[in-house]
C-alpha cells in the first residue's frame, strides 16, 4: 500500500511528458525520442548549479521535494518525502531519484531497494521549451500565455494549459523550471509550489548512489 500511494502521488504531480523508457512504446501525443534528445541539449535550469525546495499536494496527501542539480540540470538528485499515517500505521515514504544524462536510478530509501533504467528526457515536466515557444505553438498546445509575474524574486511566465476530460493546469515557469502548478487532472486537484531556490553548488555526494541499496537488476 505504501508503494502504491507514493507512486500514484508522484505520477500525478510529476508524471507529465517526461520522456519514455527505452524499449517501451510511446503513447498518445508524447514527444518522440528524437525530439526528446534534441530538448536534452538545452539548459534545463537558468542556473548551472543549485538546490530547489518545493511542496506538492494531491488527494489530501502532501509531499516535500528537494532537487539538487548541476551542469545546468544534466545531473539531478530529487529527494521526496511523503509523511503519511493511516489508522495509526506509518505509511510514510522516502525516495531518491538520481539522473545523469539519460541514466536514471530510482531508490526507496526506506526499503533500501532501487531500479536503474535509461530514458530520454524532456526539458521539463511540461515537455516543451518555454523559452522558445511561439504564439502558433501555444495555440496548438491549448496553452494561454498569461504574461510575466514575479515569484520568489524571479521574473517568471504564467501559463494556463487545458486538456481533455476537464483537465486544466495553471503554471508559473522560471525559464524551464516549474515554480508553481495548480489545477485538476483526472478529476483530482493537484498543486506544486517552490518554496526556496538556493543559488549554490550542492555537494557532489548528492549525485552518488547510496552504498546500501539493492537494485532489482542485480543478481
Amino acid at each position: 500500500m505504501k508503494k502504491l500511494l507514493s507512486f500514484l502521488l508522484v505520477a500525478l504531480i510529476l508524471g507529465s511528458c517526461t520522456g519514455e523508457k527505452k524499449g517501451k512504446e510511446s503513447a498518445g501525443k508524447e514527444l518522440s525520442v528524437k525530439e526528446l534528445q534534441a530538448e536534452a541539449g538545452k539548459k534545463r535550469y537558468p542556473l548551472e548549479q543549485g538546490i530547489i525546495r518545493s511542496t506538492s499536494e494531491a488527494m489530501g496527501m502532501k509531499m516535500d521535494i528537494v532537487t539538487y542539480f548541476d551542469k545546468w540540470g544534466e545531473w539531478e538528485a530529487i529527494e521526496t518525502t511523503v509523511p503519511m499515517e493511516v489508522m495509526g500505521e506509518d505509511y510514510s515514504s522516502h525516495t531518491l531519484e538520481i539522473i545523469k544524462g539519460e541514466d536514471h536510478w530510482k531508490i526507496d530509501l526506506n526499503e533500501k531497494t532501487g531500479e536503474h533504467y535509461t530514458q530520454a528526457r524532456a526539458i521539463n515536466p511540461m515537455g516543451i521549451d518555454v523559452e522558445t515557444m511561439t504564439d502558433e505553438f501555444l495555440g496548438k498546445m491549448n496553452i494561454e500565455d498569461l504574461g510575466e509575474v514575479e515569484f520568489l524574486g524571479y521574473k517568471c511566465r504564467e501559463m494556463r494549459m487545458k486538456g481533455d476530460k476537464g483537465t486544466f493546469m495553471d503554471y508559473v515557469m522560471w525559464g524551464n523550471v516549474m515554480m508553481s502548478m495548480e489545477g485538476e487532472a483526472m478529476g483530482i486537484q493537484t498543486s506544486l509550489q517552490v518554496t526556496s531556490v538556493e543559488e549554490a553548488a550542492p555537494s557532489q555526494e548528492k549525485f552518488e548512489l547510496p552504498e546500501d541499496i539493492r537494485f532489482t537488476d542485480e543478481q
